[in-house]
């Protein structure tokens, strides 16, 4: 079979993005995020883009790289009225958290009988979207201060953090934390006057990816 060589730099770019469309997600500026802690010290950050390393012969260089796009599903929240994307793999199940979190969901990488679960599998990806009803209303910065002041009382590490545009330019605020040699992601934003929540442990950048799908 003949190698499809691309010699021009700038329809590589766009084919990349074409690519990216694609698969769902919404990509706002994509910084790497630290490593998981407990792994690879944490000053050397590394992200698994799902594409294979090609050989070091100066022929191969020039290939264009096979594209590993995952199957995603996508659920829509009828009762609060958003969207987001998961891989199609994955089990989603709809939960409650309390009555200051009436509404949610529970995602894992692998499949297990319906109803929330407290513990992830030693290798798997467990994840929450959580609506949260909380004051003061309508103030994002003021709601991810408490929750910094929350981690930072309960001996919870903030080792990364940073401001993220979702669809519709929707401001947003992602964090990687650590504890106990275990780092977890969150992200927060806004739904109407409250607050939507995404968190979980195990691959952090699939759980990025499906925090980024949030419109």
């Amino acid at each position: 079979m003949k190698r499809l060589r691309l010699h021009n730099p700038t329809l590589f770019v766009l084919l990349l993005l074409s690519l990216t469309t694609a698969c769902g997600f919404i990509r706002p500026q994509e910084t790497p995020l630290p490593a998981s802690a407990g792994e690879v010290p944490i000053d050397s950050p590394v992200m698994d883009t799902g594409m294979p390393v090609p050989p070091a012969d100066s022929e191969s260089a020039t290939a264009v790289p096979e594209m590993i796009v995952p199957a995603l599903t996508t659920h829509t929240d009828e009762a609060y009225g958003y969207t987001f994307d998961y891989p199609s793999s994955w089990m989603l199940d709809a939960v409650v958290f309390g009555s200051r979190a009436p509404g949610g969901y529970q995602i894992t990488s692998w499949q297990h009988e319906p109803g929330m679960i407290s513990d992830a599998l030693p290798d798997g990806t467990m994840m929450n979207i959580v609506l949260q009803l909380w004051d003061p209303k309508g103030d994002l910065a003021a709601f991810i201060a408490q929750r910094k002041f929350a981690w930072e009382n309960s001996g919870i590490e903030v080792i990364f953090e940073k401001d993220v545009a979702l669809a519709g330019e929707k401001p947003a605020k992602e964090f990687v934390t650590r504890s106990q040699d275990q780092g977890s992601y969150t992200l927060f934003t806004t739904l109407g006057e409250n607050y939507l929540v995404v968190s979980g442990t195990g691959d952090l950048e699939a759980i990025r990816r499906v925090a980024w799908s949030l419109r």
